[in-house]
């Protein structure tokens, strides 16, 4: 079996600081951890993860106590870690730009960390803490932030004094009333789209270029929204996860772009990140109900649901995953299930496998 493994194509970040190697193949679905568990601490959590390089040799890991750790995905080892002791609170977000590694920590400071001189921008200037830092994947040097009362901005790291952009919140509502901001997560759609899930329920999207208000404002769910993620095969389609479970597709430029294309079922706890295959209808997402799952994009067939025993922040998914590896696990499974007794009824293989389950766990 180990010999037919090359390497592990996916990877999830715990509450406990545990990063998770999980290996999904047409045999079976391996998961192995990188941490001893009794050497960890509560304020090892790791709270941002992203890929180090474009071979995704590396994975950088923002953890809770402010520490970045490196972990090498062909040596299977943490090869550095270094304590930044800036701002207060975790490291929010973590990303890199040509080799340099950028922090958004939750006090607000960006920080593009150039050697002795780092360049760092203050998110922060209004607000009360920022909650999440991205990278335009078309221009890396330009980054989206935003928070609970800190609403979109765009910052380029030529130019860090001043914002390229800053959202304006929606109108009052219908009794005259401020609606809240409170942006929990942000994804660019293309060069100059901008999408963002709000703790409000509110999903906006922004042009930069035409105004400062969001083009597009809507509500799902009676929720806060947890994550959005964007379909690289779309330019206008994302993926929203909220805080009780539930997770849809949305088609922001479509007829409808209130209705869900899909909705996504399975969960029994809080999605906490979500991330569709670059190449593959496959989505990809973690909850704290410890549970990786894999539905497909279109029909919202869950195709895998494997349980980690950690509660779960964050997640990477290899680009070079395969397809095939993901339905295999599916059908081999049913074959599992209906060879075990084929004098039993269909009632008793799940009770049977039920029970197997518990004792396992």
């Amino acid at each position: 079996m180990e010999g037919s493994i090359k390497d592990f194509n996916v990877y999830v970040g715990t509450e406990i600081g545990i990063l998770k190697g999980i290996n999904l193949n047409q045999k079976a679905i391996i998961h192995k951890n990188f941490h001893k568990i009794k050497a960890l601490e509560r304020d090892e959590e790791i709270t941002a993860m992203a890929w180090g390089d474009e071979e995704q040799s590396e994975i950088m890991m923002g953890l809770r106590n402010q520490t970045i750790r490196i972990f090498d995905t062909d040596a299977k080892a943490f090869v550095s870690s270094r304590e930044i002791n800036i701002g207060e609170g975790p490291i929010v977000s973590i990303g890199r730009w040509d080799g340099i590694t950028i922090t958004a920590m939750k006090s607000g400071q960006v920080t593009l960390w150039l050697g002795k001189e780092p360049v760092e921008i203050n998110a922060l200037k209004t607000g009360d803490f920022l909650t999440c830092m991205r990278q335009n994947p078309v221009s890396p040097h330009v980054i989206a932030t935003g928070g609970k009362e800190n609403d979109l901005q765009l910052w380029d790291f030529q130019n860090p004094e001043v914002p390229i952009f800053r959202a304006r919140n929606v109108k009052p509502d219908m009794l005259e009333l401020r609606v809240p901001v409170w942006v929990t997560d942000v994804v660019f759609l293309d060069q100059h789209s901008v999408a963002v899930s709000s703790r409000h329920k509110h999903v906006r999207l922004y042009d930069p270029q035409r105004q400062r208000r969001p083009v597009l404002n809507f509500e799902w769910e009676e929720s806060p929204l947890t994550c959005i993620s964007s379909v690289p095969s779309g330019n206008s389609q994302i993926l929203v996860g909220t805080a009780h479970g539930r997770m849809a597709l949305f088609d922001l430029r479509g007829r409808k772009p209130e209705a869900p294309l899909n909705v996504y079922k399975g969960f029994a706890g809080g999605v906490r990140d979500a991330v569709v295959h670059p190449r593959h209808p496959l989505v990809f997402s973690v909850s704290l109900d410890r549970y990786l799952r894999v539905h497909h994009l279109t029909s919202s067939k869950l195709l895998v649901k494997e349980y980690l025993k950690s509660r779960l922040n964050c997640l990477l998914v290899r680009e070079k995953l395969e397809e095939s590896d993901v339905f295999d696990i599916r059908r081999s499974a049913k074959r599992k299930m209906t060879a075990e007794d084929p004098g039993q009824s269909k009632s008793q293989l799940y009770e049977r496998k039920f029970q197997t389950m518990i004792w396992n766990h």
